[in-house]
């Protein structure tokens, strides 16, 4: 299967999967829509994977046999539950794999984009030579520095026609031996350092990667049961799993102890959703979560985005799974609330603390009353969870630039045009980058 059909193949997948009458196939195996639906899907699969195509052929076939001679309507469901546990997880996979192909010899030009709070970076490879350009954020002439870097030799110079290097660069030069190490040589004035940059750090490609998939449901007399599959596709161990679900202003954790994975590995957890408000309310931005460590002790967080979907009946939800979030690292900053919000007067606010580079300071962050009704946060959860993420946003961006200051949002902080409730919440949210 080729990189650029990837996506075209999987939507085809989900489709197939979403269109697939099981109940139909169950009353007869024999049934030709469903039976053409599946042998698609296995020409997909054996076009991504033969083993995996194989082995939904494999599971048809177990499930055809049995629908055929046995009377038991629980093993049958049984089996075609397996089938479709399968399908679902191999399209999940196939979604996130990344297909690496040789970049074509015809092909002269490859772009890449980096950014941070002040700077935006750009660079191209255009035959032997580099391109990088270097702009501050937020310039409004949209003046840029255009370094021009021969790939053979390593000669830089600059475009005339754009801004001087001295107006927004250091002097920088990295060598690169023979033998792959990096020297990077950095004058700023009279004074200049040399390191060699160790380029043998273990990449984010050898991290344990939890990946939550196979999702099913499962009702009876003892309450209904969401079952998800936790499966590791990183290269390494992951230790310390434990996971959870989390929403907003809404949190639930398993009382089982924490597990581990192997590479490839995977364990099935159970979500007792009868019990929880998410089997009968609409919670927004629901996440499957996951926080674990490797070998060298780093922790890692990971989440999937759950949609609620109403059953046909209308009576509860059921959960399909949304956008995976790679890991990222969990580092600790100290950043911490230190006392539950508090009415003061025409506000509410809560006291947090963060590590600085002069010790630990504390900040006040507070939300207006007129923002709160106008977001429609009616109870002291919901302000709480606002608190919350807006102060983690917050503060660690005012720590980045060294201006740490209380702060109140108030509506004059919303974006223009806006309605109201959740959605202008996410808006303010998102703006604090």
């Amino acid at each position: 299967m080729r990189a650029q059909d990837k996506p075209k193949f999987v939507k085809e997948s989900r489709k197939l999967f979403d269109s697939i009458d099981i109940d139909k196939l169950i009353d007869d195996p024999n049934e030709l829509k469903a039976l053409g639906e599946i042998s698609r899907l296995i020409a997909i699969f054996t076009n991504f994977s033969y083993n995996d195509g194989q082995e939904l052929r494999r599971l048809l076939f177990e499930f055809q046999k049995w629908a055929r001679r046995s009377s038991s309507t629980g093993t049958i469901r049984n089996r075609a539950t397996d089938m479709l546990q399968f399908i679902s997880q191999k399209i999940e996979e196939m979604d996130i794999y990344v297909i690496e192909e040789p970049i074509k010899r015809s092909q002269d030009r490859i772009i890449k984009n980096l950014k941070n709070e002040k700077f935006w970076i750009r660079s191209s490879l255009e035959g032997k030579d580099l391109h990088v350009i270097v702009g501050e954020r937020g310039s409004e002439k949209g003046e840029h520095v255009h370094v021009i870097s021969d790939s053979e030799t390593g000669a830089i110079r600059y475009d005339d026609n754009d801004q001087h290097p001295s107006e927004l660069l250091e002097r920088v030069v990295s060598l690169v031996t023979k033998g792959g190490a990096t020297i990077g040589v950095t004058q700023s004035g009279i004074k200049t350092t040399m390191e060699f940059f160790d380029n043998n750090v273990e990449s984010d490609k050898d991290m344990p990667i939890l990946y939550p998939t196979g999702i099913r449901r499962s009702g009876g007399p003892n309450g209904h049961f969401e079952y998800i599959t936790i499966k590791n596709i990183g290269k390494n161990i992951a230790l310390d799993i434990n996971w959870g679900m989390r929403a907003f202003a809404y949190e639930w954790k398993p009382k089982d102890e924490p597990f581990e994975l192997e590479p490839g590995k995977e364990k099935e957890v159970t979500f007792p959703i009868s019990e929880e408000r998410i089997f009968s309310e609409s919670i927004p931005e629901l996440n499957v979560i996951m926080e674990y460590k490797d070998a060298d002790n780093k922790v890692y967080f990971t989440r999937r985005e759950l949609k609620q979907l109403k059953v046909k009946s209308g009576t509860f939800y059921e959960l399909k799974a949304g956008t995976f979030y790679p890991p990222s690292i969990l580092v600790d900053d100290g950043l911490r609330i230190i006392s539950d919000p508090i009415s003061n007067g025409d506000r509410v606010e809560a006291t947090f603390k963060i590590d600085t580079k002069e010790g630990v300071k504390q900040v006040k962050i507070g939300l207006s009353r007129s923002l709160i009704a106008t977001l429609g946060f009616d109870n002291d959860e919901l302000v709480k969870q606002a608190i919350l993420e807006l102060a983690h946003r917050l503060i660690r961006k005012m720590v980045k630039e060294n201006n740490l200051n209380d702060h109140m949002f108030s509506t004059y902080e919303l974006p223009e045009h806006h309605d109201g409730g959740f959605e202008a919440y996410i808006k303010l949210r998102d703006s604090i980058i």
